[in-house]
């Protein structure tokens, strides 16, 4: 049997679905600017999050300059000074 003959037509047109999905991600960033620029981030954000990052800092500082460091501690240090930064900055 030959199958250099056979031809695949794809009928599939996802361009509607793509629309659709191109629709739901505008209304997402336009949501998420729309809370970053609110007042009641604004607030969370100093009082909370700006706060962690910079005690994270300070430990992960702390924990770098002692004589005998624990790799375990500094990465998990490290992983959440990573999980704070990102969620204090919307836009990443």
């Amino acid at each position: 049997m030959n199958n250099s003959k056979i031809v695949y037509e794809n009928s599939d047109d996802r361009t509607p679905f793509l629309q659709k999905q191109q629709g739901e991600l505008a209304q997402i960033i336009e949501a998420i600017n729309q809370v970053e620029t609110s007042e009641s981030w604004q607030k969370l954000k100093k009082l909370f999050l700006d706060e962690i990052v910079t005690n994270l800092e300070k430990q992960l500082a702390s924990e770098a300059s002692k004589d005998e460091i624990n790799p375990p501690k500094i990465y998990k240090l490290q992983g959440e000074l990573k999980w704070a930064k990102k969620y204090s900055d919307l836009k990443k």
